[in-house]
């Protein structure tokens, strides 16, 4: 229980009698602090003379307390009325009850500077209780900003404009950016499922975000996606366009994953790095013959995705692998001769050639 700092909210409500009450009560709980019992009788005490004996020993026993509320209360007492830096600027007491004592007990005229004055600073700071000042505003976004560049934490930053942003907050490049982080870091950690739990969420308050990957490839080293090594590429729906879809004549080439620059794995039969667009490919000893990968039916998108045996873990694209083990029955990499398809209870789906 915070004893001081209901003692302190009492006093400020000019009720010295109800703040001694709590204090002493502070002091009779287990483990209950004495201190509370010494500030009780010194507030017992008050008088108004400016040049009381009492004023000098609050002034001399509050720089030897450490909670920062009962030093407030007796800055409160001993200062001059309109000067009440001492609580004001006291930078352990919560922005809340500040901005409380502000609106109590400063004029027309100070109450907009101090306001001012301690919006700067918890942006500057990078101090989440300066929400309370700013709202997820503007001046919101760059606190957040701050808070984040000195923490790191996209989570807390993620989860706060999605929930108490309007639209055209979440729109904001920078929330992107905490959104996108948060969710790669996820990926990273193998936290897949708290990863779908945050796109539902996400769906769910932001309607205007675009549908969301259901799956993503990592990379064996990093563990990160690969997804940004496809960045360049014209998008056909982001579910795709990471396992290399595209629907332009403009291909980038990709070798390596964007995070570690370790190598890409390889299909077997076109030699493309996975993640690089790719539409067709020439089988060995059938150069006439190319995989159609665009034609428009129901899971032409997923020939472009990776597949690989698990037994001689050899693999690449699988429209290739399929259109390979319509002629073939061992593997398509030198010196393997391992029979992948037939070791799939789906191998015998399969169709063969006429001929």
């Amino acid at each position: 229980r915070e004893w001081e700092r209901a003692a302190a909210i009492a006093l400020f409500n000019l009720d010295i009698r109800r703040a001694i009450q709590i204090l002493n009560k502070g002091a009779t709980m287990e483990k209950g602090d004495l201190n509370l019992n010494v500030v009780a009788m010194a507030l017992s005490g008050y008088t108004d003379e400016k040049s009381s004996l009492w004023r000098e020993m609050c002034s001399s026993l509050r720089l030897q307390l450490k909670n920062p509320y009962l030093c407030i209360m007796f800055a409160f007492l001993t200062s001059e009325p309109g000067a009440y830096d001492g609580v004001l600027y006291e930078s352990s007491v919560a922005v809340r009850d500040r901005v409380a004592f502000a609106c109590m007990f400063l004029s027309d005229a100070q109450l907009p500077r101090y306001i001012d004055k301690l919006t700067n600073e918890m942006k500057e700071a990078g101090n989440l209780e300066g929400i309370l000042l700013t709202g997820l505003t503007k001046d919101g976004m760059d606190l957040m900003e701050s808070f984040v560049d000195r923490t790191g934490d996209v989570q807390t930053a993620s989860f706060s404009m999605l929930k108490g942003s309007p639209g055209e907050v979440l729109k904001d490049p920078r929330v992107q950016c905490w959104i996108e982080n948060y969710r790669n870091l996820l990926d990273a950690w193998r936290f897949w499922h708290k990863r779908a739990e945050f796109d539902i969420l996400r769906g769910k308050l932001d309607p205007s975000s675009k549908p969301l990957a259901q799956v993503f490839v990592s990379c064996n080293f990093c563990g990160k996606s690969i997804s940004y090594s496809c960045s360049a590429m014209p998008h056909q729906g982001r579910g795709f366009s990471q396992y290399g879809v595209s629907g332009s004549p403009t291909k980038s080439k990709v070798t390596s994953c964007p995070g570690c620059r370790k190598p890409l794995p390889r299909c077997a039969l076109c030699l493309m790095n996975m993640g690089t667009p790719v539409s067709s490919c020439s089988g060995p000893g059938k150069s006439d013959e190319k995989v159609d990968l665009t034609r428009e039916n129901k899971l032409s998108q997923f020939n472009n995705w990776f597949t690989w045996c698990h037994n001689c873990r050899h693999g690449g694209h699988a429209g290739h692998m399929l259109s390979w083990f319509r002629d073939h029955t061992e593997c398509p990499v030198s010196a393997c001769t391992c029979k992948c398809m037939q070791l799939d209870t789906t191998g015998n789906l399969v169709p063969a050639d006429s001929s």
